[in-house]
């Protein structure tokens, strides 16, 4: 809190000046005669007093530093400094309001309400006389238990008065009132964010009470609930997008609650993004012409360089539109567009927001990034999100009235209003568990996280007015492993506390359509040859070209659309624009599973011990040899499934086309 000018009286002025520096108002930030009384004074007895000026003092505030001769001299130098840049006035209102009275309480104005409870224009002379004497060893002046506070007051108004600074009725008066502290303690509001403002002064924030106290209950009382599952922690954020002013900020479930260090700001950790800037990606996909909201993608396996993405169920949806792969949060296609985009991927979208965890080249993160594979921190989350209710344009979030920040267009108002219409219509029969909370709830736009063993379990939602940002695990890093694997998620856990706060926060409205946007019939077809055969009327970005590349159509997809029929054989795409890029595929083999451990009875007669070995080959001649250890070669077809017995060992077995491309994969047998 700090001493305004108006509060700086005669008597704060007369009495601090008196006892810290009788010649401030002659001197020039450096008094030379103290200085000459300390240095001989110094040598001469074992005790030791010093000679610095208010201007000095308020120059060791300035860095805290040890005192040594060398440091001495620096504050000499910038007493000079700050005499030469302020009034008198200044400096001493800067000693006031930096000066230590014990404890952790810093500042005349601080210790008159917390000591006094009054403010300092209230003091009488006895109070400003005590909190005067603190500063001078903060510790064994501040009022204590049994401490004697008119023995100090006293002694510092008798040398008051005997530099006539005070009139004698003056000091006999003073000298006669009994004064006590009267010290309460504290409030602790929102504490942890308490902890973060370090200007000094009185400080206005954005937070409304009233919410925020409502959240702090909504988080509790789900911690509560979680607990017999071994979850311990949990925050949220509310955002008003419009000013980006935080409305309401819970770090924690209980800032006292030492044993599951409640103390940790779970706002500024960094946790799992799980899934949830999966919109992020397609946004950026919808502006590339990579996909429309009903053009269909591949959820079919995926490998990247050894890197095996699965999604949550551990199976795969085949053909879906984008709009299905958002909504059912499918992991495989959001890897494909994100590695489609190139310099453009959510990498690049995130540097551009500048978003501090993210400190490591792109190569370092690779396509994990995607699927939660770092850290980020729930109020960095809440703000992405914000960006999609601000039409793409991103600011950080305060809590701090009238604080200006910078504000970047990072994604168009056209993509995120796609997006938020894709998120809001998700099927309300996956959100089963939380439509207790969701039906009588106003559209919102949302996003579920959960990160790997159920470590994280998050849930950020958004409407034109608010953002909404929950989290739920633990601080110590421990999994929930008591959950089962449908409990374990961010929408059963995170999603039912962001429902209750948006009915805390009123009526909603919806986002008005911006202009660039229509209507077209695209074409649906796995791949396109010659005339469509199964067209939709589709929502499009007016001046975006949509486009496949090639590599869309990977390895993994191919086989999957000749498996599934929709191709009967690869030579019918020899009229396709990707053809010879497709040619130039390495066979693939789709079973065994590279490096899976396969078992059989040892019972079992040797004929239903055999393993189906099938490869895809993308020539025109779709003859296939199967290279299987040191034996000779085994011709066979593409796609047609082969069976061969292998005995109980590690096998190397590769595929060679009549390019003479190959690949290889090593597998494990074994007999029980």
């Amino acid at each position: 809190m700090e001493l305004k000018k108006e509060e700086l009286t005669p008597d704060i002025k007369k009495i601090v000046l008196g006892y810290e520096d009788q010649y401030f108002e002659q001197h020039f930030g450096v008094n030379p005669l103290a200085l000459l009384r300390a240095v001989w004074f110094n040598v001469t007895n074992q005790r030791k007093i010093g000679a610095s000026t208010i201007t000095m003092q308020v120059a060791r505030m300035m860095h805290h530093k040890s005192r040594t001769l060398s440091q001495k001299l620096v504050e000499m130098f910038q007493a000079f400094q700050l005499e030469w840049y302020y009034s008198k006035e200044e400096i001493l209102r800067f000693y006031l309001n930096n000066a230590p009275y014990g404890g952790n309480v810093e500042g005349f104005a601080s210790a008159s309400f917390r000591y006094f409870n009054l403010p300092p224009s209230s003091l009488s002379l006895s109070q400003i006389t005590y909190l005067t004497s603190i500063p001078k060893n903060p510790n064994a002046n501040r009022p204590k238990k049994g401490r004697d506070i008119a023995e100090i007051k006293n002694r510092l108004l008798t040398r008051i008065y005997r530099l006539k600074l005070l009139k004698e009725e003056e000091f006999l008066r003073a000298k006669k009132e009994n004064i006590s502290t009267d010290i309460k303690d504290l409030p602790h509001q929102i504490p942890h964010l308490t902890a973060q403002i370090i200007t000094e002064g009185e400080v206005n924030t954005t937070i409304d009470i009233r919410l925020q106290h409502k959240v702090e209950q909504l988080v509790a009382s789900q911690v509560k609930e979680l607990k017999k599952f071994s979850v311990y922690n949990g925050s949220a954020i509310v955002i008003e997008n419009k000013s980006m002013n935080i409305v309401a900020y819970v770090a924690s479930q209980n800032f006292y609650d030492s044993r599951h260090g409640g103390q940790n700001d779970g706002l500024r950790a960094l946790v799992s993004p799980g899934s949830t800037l999966k919109p992020l990606v397609y946004a950026k996909a919808l502006e590339e012409g990579l996909i429309t909201p009903l053009k269909k993608l591949y959820d079919v396996p995926l490998f990247i360089d050894g890197y095996k993405p699965t999604n949550y169920s551990k199976s795969y949806m085949g053909e879906v539109t984008a709009t299905e792969a958002l909504q059912f949060s499918l992991n495989i296609p959001a890897v494909e567009l994100d590695r489609l985009l190139r310099d453009k991927s959510l990498y690049s979208l995130l540097k551009e927001a500048h978003i501090s965890s993210l400190t490591k080249p792109k190569s370092y993160y690779g396509s994990a990034l995607t699927l939660g594979g770092w850290g980020l921190s729930l109020k960095e989350n809440a703000q992405l999100f914000a960006m999609f209710a601000n039409g793409g344009t991103y600011k950080k979030a305060t809590f701090l009235q009238n604080h200006k920040r910078e504000s970047k267009q990072i994604l168009t108002p056209q993509s995120t209003y796609l997006i938020s219409n894709i998120l809001a219509n998700a099927p309300r029969l996956n959100f089963s568990s939380s439509w207790e909370y969701m039906k009588n709830m106003p559209r919102i736009a949302f996003k579920t996280g959960t990160s790997a063993h159920a470590k994280d379990m998050l849930t950020v939602g958004y409407t034109p007015k608010y953002t909404v940002a929950v989290w739920y695990g633990n601080f110590s890093g421990r999994s929930s492993k008591a959950f089962n694997q449908t409990y374990a998620t961010g929408l059963r856990t995170a999603s039912p506390t962001m429902f209750k706060i948006f009915k805390e926060l009123g009526k909603q409205s919806w986002f008005q359509e911006p202009k660039g946007i229509a209507k077209k019939h695209i074409c649906q077809d796995s791949i396109v040859i010659g005339r469509c055969k199964e067209k939709i009327e589709d929502s499009f970005i007016v001046g975006v070209k949509t486009k496949t590349p090639c590599q869309a159509m990977r390895a993994e997809v191919l086989s999957y659309l000749i498996q599934n029929k929709k191709i009967e054989k690869f030579s019918d795409l020899s009229t396709h624009r990707c053809y010879q890029e497709w040619k130039s595929y390495k066979p693939l083999i789709t079973n065994p599973i590279h490096n899976k451990t396969y078992a059989h009875n040892r019972m079992l007669p040797t004929q239903l011990k055999k393993t189906m070995l099938r490869c895809y080959s993308f020539e025109e001649n779709q003859t296939i040899y199967w290279l299987i250890d040191n034996r000779e070669p085994i011709i066979g077809k593409s796609s047609i499934p082969f069976y061969q017995y292998l005995s109980p060992k590690k096998h190397k077995i590769s595929c060679l086309d009549e390019g003479a491309k190959m690949q290889t994969i090593e597998v494990y047998l074994e007999e029980w």
